[in-house]
């Protein structure tokens, strides 16, 4: 399997980001958080308040535009 996204939801205080980063570590595989985000508003020119909420309240919106399939 040449593509993995695994998406973990969080809540302020849950600890996702430290349960992530180790999933990803044991699967070998990236993790993004906000680094993400930066990369995407550097490269399109919208700003990551924009990004952040069009690709958190809009299904296959925004943020399937901008990133790469397959």
């Amino acid at each position: 399997m040449n593509n993995r996204i695994i998406t973990i939801s969080r809540e302020f205080g849950s600890g996702g980001r430290t349960i992530g980063k180790k999933v990803a570590e044991r699967l070998r595989i990236p993790c993004y958080d906000s680094e993400l985000l930066q990369k995407i508003a550097e490269e399109s020119g919208f700003t990551e308040s924009y990004i952040k909420d069009a690709g958190e309240y809009t299904p296959s919106g925004f943020l399937s535009s901008v990133l790469p399939t397959g």
